[in-house]
């Protein structure tokens, strides 16, 4: 059953949120100072970004790659809060670079994205309508922010600061990228849970 564009604009929409988390390592590398005018750049590149991944988790549910019902729900409840709480951070950052706000928000969004994608993963998973590694893209999604908060702690516990925090950030995006790439030429999904169900 071919897939409708409205909803391979989802898939669409967070290959292109995981691109631009790719484009901001650049940024990070080399002019990551707060001073720099291209820092202002980074945050509105990552604020940008967060708007499109949100098509990430409204794809799932819209293609029907997890099981309707009160994980995809979840998931999704919590996924999307994390992005705007994310948005919200990085606005805090351009708009009150003095202000705790960001510091707060950005975390924030972090864990809420990382456990709504956990639960949303688990969900398609058990659902069984991806095939292969497919079905291991949105969990990978959740878990690869899990292993980069290890790597990033690990330096601040042994108090040797954290410079490569921003640019793991940015790694994230090869996640977003791998599940926007299978939301825009899967049709397995629709196929198996038609979108009307009688």
């Amino acid at each position: 059953m071919p897939v409708s564009p409205r909803v391979r604009l989802f898939g669409l929409l967070c290959l292109i949120g995981g691109s631009l988390q790719l484009c901001d390592l650049p940024l990070d590398v080399w002019w990551s100072a707060p001073t720099s005018p291209i820092h202002a750049v980074a945050l509105g590149i990552w604020g940008l970004a967060n708007i499109a991944l949100m098509g990430g988790p409204i794809g799932i549910v819209a293609y029907r790659l997890v099981p309707s019902g009160g994980r995809a729900m979840a998931g999704a409840g919590l996924t999307l809060p994390g992005n705007l709480s994310q948005i919200a951070g990085m606005l805090c950052y351009l708009l009150l670079p003095r202000s705790a706000s960001g510091q707060v928000l950005t975390p924030l969004g972090g864990i809420l994205i990382t456990l709504g994608m956990l639960v949303l993963g688990m969900a398609t998973l058990s659902g069984k309508r991806l095939p292969g590694w497919r079905a291991w893209t949105p969990l990978l999604v959740g878990l690869s922010f899990l292993v980069q908060l290890v790597v990033i702690q690990v330096p601040f516990f042994l108090r040797r600061g954290l410079p490569l925090f921003a640019p793991l950030l940015d790694l994230w995006g090869l996640f977003w990228v791998l599940l926007g790439l299978v939301m825009v030429w899967s049709e397995t999904g629709p196929a198996q849970a038609p979108l009307v169900q009688t």
